[in-house]
């Protein structure tokens, strides 16, 4: 059977099968309502266009800004006492007005409470604690950062997870801490030093920087922990740690040492990385992908002119014995002067014959043996020959361990060509020479052309350096073993250890930790952890200088062990030692922080009581970089995971714009609240539902839902529907139906209604009670400034702060299906009435009629018309059986098979058309 098809024309609902409209009598009333709604078109436009020139003349005649200026001074004036709050004391409780500001104001709301809240406590946990502990580790921001919106928005779901355990009565506990950041702190003090003094840092010494960078962190560093206290994070601030304080280096230091015995850290020669301005090691996260696709001029620190990146050059290596050539290309033709070898593909017919041939070098003479590598080598792309340069090319570097080839660095630690460059190059800038020796395979006849190519340019984030890949004696964490464990916590059995959330991060986390290469954890920078590394170099030996000799290092937490150590190992010998200038990895403190928080290597009481944490939520950017390490290095030193499960989240900047606006609604609603129970109002200890109105019923009832759907939804951590929980409730239940809808009980001193209004009191005390305390953790300094300001309990010991107060649970008393259920049927007539009104002009109040198909339907319509009346705004309601007639005159709405409600909407009459709408509705029960 067809669906029947509905047509609205100026408010009428009727209901049509396509098959009627054959009837002419039908016909002529779709035309006939046409008409109409082509009339009432006409109207409505008439009536925008009055209140849009209306709108017009107001702006016009609004005051110049000075005018305005005057006109605030003079409101300001205009201000009651009794409404503005009283100067606080730094650190004390609050002092309140006596009456609530008719506005909400953040900056007067927010004001005192985070001091008050310090000072009192609130946010520190007891390690001694007998409650559950909830941990959660802020991740360090960088000491040379500000907040930004990420920031913010992880700041606050961290906040309202660990203000909702707190008080859910948990032992809630979240540290703050900083992260020194090495590259990009000292990056910045050297700017600093560049454009104050005229100074490089090596024009100090090591010593002095150091104390520079100390004395910059101290005037400017821990910014955004300023900016997080303006956030209202409740951090616990007596456990505030930074990654390079005495506590946490010597964590760093014990660590370090503790992986080398294991023979997890160990020092070792290979291609990093490395930043030619900075001269140091990077690590992935501090690269970014510049996308080229043709010949593109760019800029580059220490050159006066641009540099040509985005070319493919192309040029032909002499072959031994006559065999002609072999060509190659290349994006960085400079790095030829370091080829040791030409790969090929086995299966190249072109190339079966220079099997074990060489290739021999233009410049210098240097045979290039001919190699077969299927794993580089694509036959079908280019020339199907690949230079090989070992020493300056990750691929490349594979190729050189996989055939043994020799590795020849050919630049300089701040990216110039070396000796073994050759006299023609050395000492030249890298892009100069990539120039020259272009121009030098011309002058051979060796150059065979270049053309535009697509490529992607490995840039330093902090400097802005074209990254370089050198071959550097390091140190390396051994990470197989470890990424073996961290990848079985989360996929290794059916109940993991570590949970993932959004859980398709799984996949991420386990390519990441299948594929994990070892960790590079030097750095050769001032600003860091000093590797704790000492160089034995003895009086006879040949060749000096650091690490001349690989079998020459000692580790160990002093120079003084190292002396020892050293005097053991090179008996009766003269010897120097000599630290490793290096620093380690910022990602190495940062990894170890969920121990070093609380105090590792000591067994303290923090240690004891809060580690592993509950809870780490963090960006997917550095799942790897950061929470992976953690897994890694907590479980293999403090012999547990970090933590049980790591979540990250999006933002939805509208919401939060939303939610700005509604902090007003919130207000006033409160405000409204607070007029209704009057200065000498006292709640009660409990509330009886089942004497209660109906109105107060339901609040309670669908204030239990909330509070439910909040929990769970904070329980599975899925932030947006629990706000969204508390939000709908406040907004859509409580301000926009039970605020309204208990108004009459308080319009006089009707005797009849002194019942109905204490009760409606005590329930709205109750809302409000709860409502705030549900709403806490997302918004904490308007919810404090409210409760605070509810009448208390005469027989109950009050909370001093909401912050410490109990977390709503639902009460199994207050549920009441029967009466959700039967004022889904009011809002359903309510929502069809608003929808007919808006055929009217505004602000008039019409009369209206529900007909009721069922008994069921006009007994809880007739029961209810008070409400009704209320909320739809009405000069009166009048409610029709089955068996009673339709008025002819109004306007129509069918709202379901069970209602129809009729406004009233003038002095045009309808009777032949309602009269024919009646008889389509006794059609469509047929159906």
């Amino acid at each position: 059977m067809l669906k029947p098809q509905q047509h609205c024309r100026s408010g009428y609902l009727t209901t049509m099968d396509p098959r009627d409209l054959s009837d002419p009598t039908v016909v002529e009333l779709d035309r006939k309502l046409k008409k109409l709604g082509k009339a009432r078109e006409k109207e409505l436009k008439k009536l925008k266009a009055a209140q849009k020139a209306a709108a017009s003349k107001h702006q016009k005649q609004q005051p110049s800004k000075s005018k305005m200026e005057k006109n605030a001074k003079k409101e300001a004036e205009k201000v009651n006492p009794l409404e503005v709050d009283p100067e606080t004391p730094l650190g004390e409780k609050k002092k309140l007005s006596h009456q609530m500001p008719q506005n909400y104001h953040s900056s007067t709301v927010e004001k005192s409470w985070y001091e008050w809240w310090d000072k009192s406590k609130f946010f520190q946990a007891d390690s001694k604690s007998s409650k559950p502990p909830f941990v959660i580790v802020l991740p360090p921001p960088n000491v040379t950062g500000a907040l930004h919106i990420g920031h913010a928005l992880t700041a606050s779901l961290q906040d309202a997870i660990i203000r909702w355990k707190r008080m859910a009565g948990f032992n809630a506990l979240w540290v703050p801490g900083m992260d020194h950041a090495g590259i990009a702190t000292q990056v910045v003090v050297e700017k600093k030093l560049k454009a104050e003094q005229e100074l490089e840092r090596h024009d100090l010494g090591r010593e002095r920087f150091v104390d520079e960078v100390w004395k910059w962190k101290n005037e400017y560093g821990g910014t955004i922990l300023k900016q997080l206290r303006r956030l209202g994070a409740s951090l616990d601030w007596s456990r505030e740690c930074f990654t390079l304080d005495e506590k946490r280096s010597r964590a760093v230091t014990e660590s370090f040492i503790r992986l080398h015995k294991e023979g997890l850290i160990y020092r070792d020669k290979r291609l990093v990385a490395w930043d030619c301005r900075m001269q140091t090691t990077i690590s992935k996260v501090e690269l970014k992908d510049e996308y080229i696709k043709e010949r593109t001029l760019r800029p580059v620190h220490g050159y006066e002119t641009e540099v040509e990146f985005g070319v493919l050059t192309s040029f032909a290596y002499p072959l031994e014995g006559d065999l002609g050539e072999i060509v190659v290309a290349t994006t960085r033709v400079e790095t030829m002067l370091g080829d040791t070898a030409v790969a090929i593909h086995p299966h190249d017919p072109r190339y079966k014959h220079l099997h074990g041939k060489f290739a021999v070098h233009p410049f210098n003479g240097r045979k290039l043996k001919i190699i077969c590598d299927s794993f580089l080598v694509d036959m079908k792309f280019g020339t199907g020959a690949v230079k090989i340069t070992p020493a300056h090319d990750p691929d490349d570097y594979e190729v050189g361990k996989r055939h043994d080839l020799d590795c020849i660095t050919i630049f300089t630690d701040d990216g110039k060509i070396n000796s073994n460059g050759g006299e023609e190059f050395e000492g030249m800038p890298r892009f100069k020479a990539r120039v020259a020796v272009i121009q030098a395979l011309k002058e051979k006849g060796l150059h065979r052309g270049d053309k535009d190519n697509e490529m992607c340019l490995k840039i330093c984030s902090t400097s802005n350096e074209v990254v370089e890949y050198l071959v550097k004696p390091q140190w390396f964490v051994s990470c197989k073993g470890m990424a073996e464990d961290g990848l079985n916590a989360v996929i290794g059995c059916t109940n993991p250890k570590l949970g993932i959330l959004p859980k398709q991060y799984v996949a991420e986390w386990q390519r990441w930790l299948e594929h994990i290469r070892d960790w590079c954890i030097s750095r050769q920078i001032w600003w860091g952890h000093r590797i704790p590394a000492w160089y034995v170099e003895l009086e006879d030996d040949q060749l000096k200088g650091l690490g001349a000799y690989d079998d020459r290092w000692v580790v160990c937490r002093t120079e003084e062990e190292a002396q020892e150590e050293a005097s053991r190992l090179f008996a009766g010998k003269k010897f120097q030692l000599i630290q490793d200038p290096d620093v380690l990895d910022t990602w190495f403190s940062s990894a170890l922080f969920p121990l070093s928080a609380f105090g590792w290597p000591d067994e303290t009481e923090d240690l004891k009581a809060f580690y592993p944490t509950s809870l780490l939520e963090t960006g997917h950017d550095i799942l790897f970089f950061w929470v992976a390490r953690m897994v890694m290095m907590c479980m293999k030193l403090g012999g547990d995971l970090p933590f049980t499960k790591s979540d990250k989240i999006n933002l939805d900047i509208q919401r939060v714009e939303g939610y700005r606006e509604w902090c007003n609604k919130l207000w006033n609603a409160t405000r409204f609240a607070m007029t209704k129970l009057g200065d000498d109002y006292t709640p009660p200890i409990e509330i009886d539902p089942a004497s209660i109105p109906f109105s107060c019923k339901w609040i309670l009832s669908v204030l239990n839902k909330a509070i439910s759907k909040t929990v769970a939804s904070l329980e599975s951590f899925e932030f947006s529907d629990a706000a969204t929980a508390v939000y709908s409730w406040w907004k859509y239940q409580l301000c926009d139906i039970f605020v309204e809808v208990i108004k009459p009980y308080f319009a006089g001193n009707d005797p009849a209604f002194a019942s109905a209004r204490r009760s409606a009191q005590d329930t709205l005390w109750l809302c409000l009670d709860y409502g705030l305390r549900l709403l806490h953790p997302f918004m904490p300094f308007i919810t404090e400034d409210l409760w605070q300001r509810l009448p208390s309990r005469i027989d109950s010991v009050r909370k001093e702060s909401i912050v410490i107060s109990e977390y709503p649970s639902v009460v199994k008393s207050w549920t009441n299906d029967d009466v959700e259920s039967e004022m889904d049927m009011i809002n359903s007539v309510i929502k069809s009435l608003r929808s007919l009104k808006s055929q009217l002009p505004p602000k008039v109040r019409p009369a209206a009629i529900v007909h009721c198909h069922t008994n069921y339907a006009h007994g809880i319509i007739k029961g209810h018309d008070m409400e009704i009346v209320t909320l739809a705004k009405l000069s009166s309601l009048t409610v029709l059986s089955e068996d009673d007639d339709v008025p002819v005159g109004y306007l129509v709405e069918l709202v379901n098979e069970s209602l129809s409600v009729f406004l009233e909407q003038g002095s045009i009459k309808f009777e032949a058309e309602l009269g024919k709408l009646k008889k389509m509705e006794e059609m469509h029960k047929q159906r």
